[in-house]
């Protein structure tokens, strides 16, 4: 495959995934989540997230591959990322259904805190486009 089929076989519409997304659970750990797409086909993905105490903390922005739901399609509907906090590592995995922003992560401590590593899905809604 040439360089230039790679990139085109790469570049996704993320018009579903791209804007700002709320947290429909105003207690769940992570709040909210910003999916910015770039003309090139590839997307960056912020998010914010609560601390045991309740605050919000930034876990900044990592770039996010994009995935489509058939091998053929050119609309990216799904993408992954991977944030580290430090104490922790969310392996965070998303996908788009009738307008919601289904969310699974896979959160591991490194903390040696004796905590668990754990699972969880939360649904988020669009607030703004990006």
């Amino acid at each position: 495959m040439t360089a230039a089929a790679e990139t085109a076989a790469l570049a996704l519409d993320a018009a579903v995934l791209a804007g700002e997304w709320i947290n429909t659970n105003a207690e769940a750990g992570i709040a909210r989540i910003v999916c910015t797409s770039h003309p090139d086909g590839t997307m960056r993905v912020r998010c914010s997230g609560r601390t045991a105490g309740g605050e919000i903390e930034d876990w900044s922005e990592v770039d996010a591959p994009l995935y489509s739901f058939t091998f053929e399609s050119r609309q990216a509907g799904a993408f992954s990322a991977v944030f580290d906090l430090g104490y922790e590592e969310v392996r965070m995995q998303a996908n788009v259904k009738a307008g919601v922003l289904v969310v699974a992560s896979f959160n591991r401590f490194k903390d040696d805190s004796g905590r668990s590593n754990y699972f969880d899905r939360e649904f988020f809604h669009r607030i703004s486009k990006g």
